[in-house]
């Protein structure tokens, strides 16, 4: 390789590099997003290019065998299950709706293309993986919520059941004595029980004959 070769790849380096700061940008997006509990998820996609418009962005699914599949894009009459809503030039949202398992397995890369200087020039960003979230008030990663325990009882509900006891105590025993006391006194009033007496006749007194008059 001649001098003036190796020269020659320097510099087309040296431009490249150039021209990749002045006119490169990054995109920027979440590394992770939780389902909600009605099964949508929102991924926000964000580039740092500075421009006055946007020529297009998307945002694609890529599956487990390396698959990309275009979800929803700038101009797209009928996007599947996605909703995107642009905040600002910069700035893009995607609400995907009615996630199932097979979308779970999948990966979201938002993708920009913008024009500077007659130039299109177009970044991804890093994937978003979408993780469970919570459903019925259940968390996918947490284990089933415990019972609520019972509280220990008060001391004030012990000394009223204390008090409680008692009284039922007192009251079977006077019962008990007011029921031995009615047997006893029907008991003692029983004809068949009393015993019968014959009364004897006391002799008739003779008076003297000097008390009888005329």
């Amino acid at each position: 390789m001649t001098a003036s070769s190796f020269n020659f790849i320097v510099l087309t380096i040296h431009l490249s590099f150039i021209l990749h700061s002045s006119h490169g940008f990054e995109v920027m997006q979440p590394q992770h997003r939780t389902v909600n509990s009605d099964g949508s998820a929102s991924i926000s996609c964000e580039h740092t290019a500075n421009i006055t418009s946007v020529e297009d962005v998307q945002l694609s699914a890529i599956a487990p065998t390396g698959r990309r599949t275009i979800l929803c894009q700038k101009g797209m009459e009928n996007c599947k299950n996605i909703i995107m809503h642009q905040e600002n030039l910069n700035k893009f949202l995607f609400i995907i709706l009615n996630i199932g398992p097979e979308a779970m397995d999948m990966k979201y890369e938002c993708e920009f293309t913008v024009k500077k200087d007659d130039l299109d020039y177009t970044t991804t960003g890093a994937p978003t993986i979408l993780l469970p979230g919570q459903k019925e008030g259940v968390s996918a990663f947490s284990p089933c919520p415990p019972s609520p325990s019972v509280p220990p009882p008060q001391p004030q509900d012990q000394l009223r059941w204390i008090i409680i006891g008692l009284l039922a105590l007192m009251l079977i025993y006077s019962c008990i004595i007011t029921s031995f006391y009615i047997r006893l006194r029907v008991s003692s009033n029983d004809p068949e029980n009393s015993t019968y007496v014959v009364m004897r006749k006391a002799p008739l007194q003779r008076y003297p004959p000097d008390i009888y008059c005329g």
